[in-house]
């Protein structure tokens, strides 16, 4: 053998080597147990699962013929016996003696170039694995059914929505929450990111308590100094300090007095003033500057912050009592880019209010909801709403194109139309298989893309087989 011809039998054995390393990997770490017989059903391979599953070590299964793992009741039945007599794959539910757990086991055959079966590869699945699925499937269906319950409820009911515009499941579950906070008058601590619409959800709260014929006063925790500080929330006596006039003014918990009371940026307070806040939390009580006399006050009080309180606790820069105080009941507003199902609504309801206050009649083009879409939105709804005002006034004419809106504009329309006039639940429905179809051009597979989408696999087939036929009936088998 010359010396290149040996170079390349050596390339090849370690290309040989490689898979045959790759493979071993992918078989070793297999959730599922494994079991390879060969044509005679003897078994030639095992995985570490499958010894788990069966207690059995692979060194008494390997060489040993399946029917007397059968007769020494070590298996209850041999399902690549039943694959050989029937030439089809088959499934059973295969009991394992040693260790009492059951599996759920399907066996193929697999032929040679000559059609004949040269071995028998059997996949178990553990049934207390898929029980145990089964129940958190159980439990997550439950979930989402009482979450859908009290939807129904809050749609009943009527609540008072303000300036709320919610269509996306995630917002939808905050808004049931708040929903339900707003019966109690526990303190609520609202999370989430700049401008993600804190202060619309603590209104939704208010209006939807028993405190709605009362104040809702909003205190932007960041923009009183500590020299006022006091002043300001708990008001003053007449001549308390230079400049003060001889009347007594009162402060903001008073005048909130049987209503909410809405700290925004609450993390902003400086040591000093979370130590004063605590104590009006604690004693429902305050001195006004310059006052001796106690002033009791009624207070629903609501905070929220864009800041990680805790991790500020650990720092000492916020009191860990206050913290404690506050966060009775926490609700996590999650950003615009995570409920992507509000972006085309919000900026709807956005175009409506400034085509109202200017008298103008503009629409989204299709191509511009697309840009709207895709934005990663790190501003959150403000940035939304600054960008379609700004789209609105720039625009010559009645349609907004999406050079005026911020994000990535090299977006194809959709196949199958080109006009301007779509509907609402068209475009989303068209947004929605077109994503669909990019997961699965990407993933190449439906499980994959639907865990990527954080739905199931049944619910992204069916919807994706839906639109496809509504919209492009040509694209899909």
């Amino acid at each position: 053998m010359g010396r290149d011809a040996a170079k390349a039998a050596d390339a090849a054995l370690l290309e040989l080597q490689e898979t045959c390393r790759v493979l071993d990997a992918f078989v070793e770490n297999s959730t599922d147990a494994i079991q390879i017989s060969d044509r005679n059903l003897v078994t030639i391979r095992v995985n570490r699962a499958y010894e788990v599953l069966t207690g059995i070590n692979r060194e008494e299964l390997v060489g040993v013929p399946v029917a007397e793992l059968v007769q020494k009741h070590l298996i209850s039945e041999s399902c690549g016996a039943i694959v050989a007599q029937t030439g089809e794959p088959h499934t059973i539910v295969q009991t394992f003696y040693r260790t009492g757990r059951s599996a759920h086991v399907s066996c193929k055959p697999v032929r040679d170039e000559n059609g004949e079966i040269e071995f028998f590869i059997c996949n178990d699945r553990d049934l207390d694995e898929i029980s145990r699925l089964q129940s958190q499937l159980t439990e997550v269906q439950a979930l989402n059914d009482r979450y859908l319950a009290e939807l129904d409820a809050i749609r009943a009911q009527n609540p008072q929505k303000g300036n709320l515009v919610v269509q996306d499941r995630e917002m939808l579950k905050v808004l049931a929450l708040a929903a339900r906070v707003a019966k109690v008058d526990s303190t609520v601590l609202i999370l989430g990111e700049t401008g993600v619409g804190k202060d619309e959800l603590a209104r939704f709260i208010h209006a939807n308590s028993h405190r709605s014929g009362q104040k809702f006063v909003s205190i932007n925790c960041g923009a009183i100094t500590e020299s006022l500080f006091e002043s300001e929330l708990f008001g003053h006596e007449g001549h308390a300090f230079t400049g003060a006039g001889s009347k007594v003014k009162p402060g903001l918990f008073e005048m909130a007095d049987g209503g909410t009371i809405f700290l925004d940026e609450i993390g902003e307070l400086s040591l000093n003033m979370q130590t004063r806040l605590l104590h009006v939390l604690q004693s429902h009580t305050f001195l006004r500057v310059g006052g001796s006399s106690p002033v009791t006050t009624d207070v629903r009080v609501i905070t929220a912050t864009n800041r990680d309180l805790l991790e500020m606790t650990r720092q000492k820069k916020f009191r860990e009592d206050l913290y404690y105080r506050l966060n009775v009941v926490p609700i996590h507003i999650p950003p615009l880019r995570e409920r992507k199902n509000d972006i085309i609504p919000l900026a709807q309801s956005f175009l409506a209010h400034y085509n109202e206050k200017y008298g103008f009649h503009k629409k989204f083009s299709p191509t511009a909801c697309f840009v709207l879409l895709n934005n990663a939105w790190e501003g959150n709804v403000r940035q939304l709403k600054n960008a379609v005002e700004q789209a609105v006034i720039m625009t010559d004419g009645d349609v907004i194109q999406p050079e005026l809106l911020p994000g990535d504009r090299q977006i194809p329309q959709p196949t199958g139309f080109s006009g301007e006039d779509l509907d609402l639940t068209e475009l989303l429905e068209r947004t929605e298989l077109r994503y669909l179809n990019l997961y699965y051009e990407q993933y190449g597979n439906i499980r994959d893309a639907a865990r990527h989408l954080q739905m199931s696999p049944a619910t992204f087939q069916r919807r994706r087989k839906q639109f496809t036929e509504k919209y492009e009936p040509e694209a899909l088998p």
